[in-house]
């Protein structure tokens, strides 16, 4: 029976397709423990009565911090990093669709003992006085995106771990394997590695992970995202500038190994992968904070979709990671001619006060979780949602699932 309401709406469609289609995969999923409990879609209501009428808006939004991913077989990031400047190219060439690998979860790929980690340790590094133990929920937008998707009446299926350090509940995306990747079918990674360029002092970034701080629902949320890059004539200064290496955790026990992983019997990327998965995280402060005000997401789609309003179908992403600007691109067989750059934050503004009544059952849905999660024994578990339903499942979480931070980060909301 189809969700009511929004149909045809969701958050992640596919490129350019009328309903997303869940790609084939390489990898079997991971095993499924038992159902704890159920959440019934019907079963979610808004906030009450007595709840501030700006609860399910977000307040207080700022950046909090970044990093970026450096190429190679190391475990490799710098703080704070800095995004791709635009860089149109005047004339417009034809490009290629694209062919590479692209890995669905980054941090997964980079670091699969710990894919959330990263994150924290950029923290710790950039801001080593921020209150962690005082955040709520701490996720990305893939995670938060899904629940909302589904608030929305969005029938994609998704996994995801959850797990409560000290009162944070982490919301931990679970692919099928961490090397997961995208198919190849379209230009949504050579167009931008065509108009973007790296500075000089970030040179061999592969990727520019950035952490939104927020209040929603009185609920301290941290929500990490990739951000495709920044215009630069938003920024006074884009010379980038490098610092002193950092090592992974002066306070960590030097004899204390990562977590490994179970073996990948996959050729090519994920073979190096697991040896990254038996290596520390390192560190370095290079790059430069680039504010949120120009960092801009794309997308690129083909010439024959151009009457499709493809903003709307982006804005539920947008607004959960406060991003204000936003390019898409539309070609004829690779040659892309029409490109638009435009600044979206009263579009996202409209989509929120518009979606209210939505927003306000996507609030209550997070606090029923993070009221189960700090309930007691139930702390770590997974939802699940299958398509074609209208239920999140809590289930024990089965297979291998290592901590989602080592012991030495998590001792961090142990004070």
């Amino acid at each position: 029976m189809p969700l009511p309401g929004k149909r045809g709406q969701g958050l992640w469609r596919g490129r350019g397709t009328g309903r997303w289609r869940a790609p084939v995969s390489r990898w079997p999923a991971p095993p499924l423990g038992n159902v704890i409990v159920t959440i019934q879609y019907d079963e979610i209501e808004g906030l009450g009565p007595d709840e501030d009428d700006t609860a399910s808006r977000i307040k207080n939004s700022q950046y909090l911090t970044s990093y970026n991913w450096l190429g190679g077989e190391k475990s490799r990031i710098i703080v704070p990093g800095e995004p791709p400047k635009w860089t149109p190219l005047p004339d417009g060439p034809t490009l290629r669709q694209d062919s590479a690998e692209y890995y669905r979860d980054r941090n997964a790929a980079k670091y699969p003992a710990h894919p959330m980690e990263p994150m924290v340790k950029a923290i710790l590094t950039d801001k080593p006085e921020f209150p962690l133990t005082s955040v709520d929920i701490v996720g990305c937008n893939n995670t938060l995106g899904n629940l909302l998707g589904f608030v929305l009446g969005q029938d994609r299926p998704f996994r995801m771990l959850v797990e409560v350090l000290g009162s944070t509940v982490f919301f931990i995306r679970r692919e099928n394997s961490p090397t997961e990747i995208y198919p190849n079918n379209g230009y949504g990674h050579t167009f931008p590695e065509a108009y973007t360029t790296w500075n000089a002092g970030v040179g061999g970034s592969q990727s520019h992970q950035r952490v939104m701080e927020y209040e929603f629902a009185g609920m301290q949320c941290l929500v990490r995202f990739e951000a495709d890059g920044f215009l630069p004539d938003l920024v006074p200064d884009t010379e980038g500038t490098e610092g002193q290496p950092v090592t992974q955790d002066e306070s960590a026990d030097p004899g204390e190994a990562l977590l490994s992983i179970e073996e990948i019997s996959i050729s090519g990327v994920s073979s190096a992968t697991t040896e990254t998965a038996l290596k520390q995280l390192e560190i370095a402060r290079q790059g430069q904070r680039i504010p949120q005000c120009a960092i801009f997401d794309l997308k690129t789609r083909a010439r024959s979709k151009r009457n499709r309003n493809t903003l709307r179908q982006e804005l539920p992403r947008l607004w959960l990671t406060q991003t204000p600007n936003f390019i898409l691109a539309h070609h004829t067989a690779g040659q892309f001619q029409n490109i638009r750059v435009q600044n979206v934050q009263d579009d996202v503004k409209e989509w929120e006060e518009a979606q209210q009544p939505a927003l306000s059952r996507f609030a209550s849905l997070l606090q029923m979780i993070m009221a189960f999660a700090r309930g007691g024994e139930n702390g770590n578990f997974e939802i699940e949602h299958k398509e074609g339903t209208q239920v999140l499942n809590l289930r024990k979480q089965g297979g291998v699932v290592n901590g989602v931070l080592s012991p030495a980060v998590a001792s961090k909301w142990d004070m």
